[in-house]
């Protein structure tokens, strides 16, 4: 039967990229920009885990804030230039048929 053996080749580099593949944890690991120090949770103690947790938590905070202005900001110059197309649409006709 015809194109078995492209199938056959699909399989096989499907098989060897299993192979390829990082683990997910060496992927987490490599993605962060900041150099942080390594804790082993296993003997961590609870005030420390809550620390971390704690910063964790407010970093994210942060990150929140700054998107929801970005998005804020971009809204409003968003509208501004849509009224701006609106209601002055003769001038801009005659700015762009020249």
């Amino acid at each position: 039967m015809p194109g078995e053996g492209s199938m056959l080749h699909a399989l096989i580099s499907s098989r060897n990229n299993k192979r390829n593949r990082i683990d997910k944890l060496k992927r987490l690991e490599t993605t962060s920009n900041e150099m942080t120090e390594f804790v082993d949770h296993v003997q961590a103690t609870p005030e420390l885990l809550k620390s971390i947790r704690e910063k964790m938590l407010a970093e994210r905070k942060l990150e929140q804030k700054k998107l929801i202005v970005k998005v804020i900001l971009f809204l409003i110059v968003l509208s501004i230039v849509l009224y701006i197309f609106n209601h002055n649409w003769k001038w801009i006709e005659g700015f762009f048929i020249r």
